[in-house]
């Protein structure tokens, strides 16, 4: 009788378990194949280089990582550059989609992806979405969508909305 009881108990959790997990889920269309659920990225700005005197680099770690695409990949650091917008004088990419970025991802199994896009920035305390294109490298194809969130600014070029500072990822989901 406790056996009978034990394996009805499992055969509905088992069943019932897909119907949960199908509530989490995201809202979009697009699958996601595993991301990274954690890390920290400092911006700086670079005054005397690229192409209109000043980039902005984005480095730092991403933690959390699982994916059945890169099993063993645990984390990765992010090093990309966007240039200053010489037209708005900043370096804020809130409006028209975000900064042209590039740069790579090396990848805590030793592999690396190189990446392209558009990172947005935010003012403090906001949410930021960046979409960065893998062009080769594991995940070559696909899409890295970055959730951030800007906790600290330095006061340098960009002020509030892209300048020097800190910024929290919440989430890298890969599509």
């Amino acid at each position: 009788m406790r056996l009978q009881r034990s394996t009805a108990v499992l055969i509905g959790a088992t069943f019932a378990f897909p119907l949960l997990t199908g509530l989490a889920s995201p809202a979009s269309a697009d699958l996601v194949y595993g991301g990274c659920y954690g890390g920290e990225l400092t911006t700086t700005n670079v005054p005397g280089s690229g192409s209109v005197g000043m980039n902005t680099n984005v480095t730092g770690g991403l933690t959390d990582c699982g994916s059945a695409q890169m099993p063993g990949v645990s984390g990765g650091m992010l090093n990309i550059s966007y240039p200053f917008n010489i037209v708005t004088g900043s370096n804020s990419g809130t409006g028209a989609g975000g900064n042209p970025a590039s740069g790579s991802i090396a990848w805590s199994d030793g592999s690396v992806s190189v990446v392209s896009g558009n990172w947005v920035t935010s003012p403090v305390g906001q949410n930021a979405i960046s979409t960065l294109g893998v062009q080769s490298g594991p995940g070559a194809g696909q899409q890295i969508v970055l959730g951030t969130r800007q906790i600290a600014n330095a006061g340098s070029v960009g002020g509030g909305s892209g300048g020097a500072g800190s910024v929290v990822v919440i989430d890298a989901l890969f599509h």
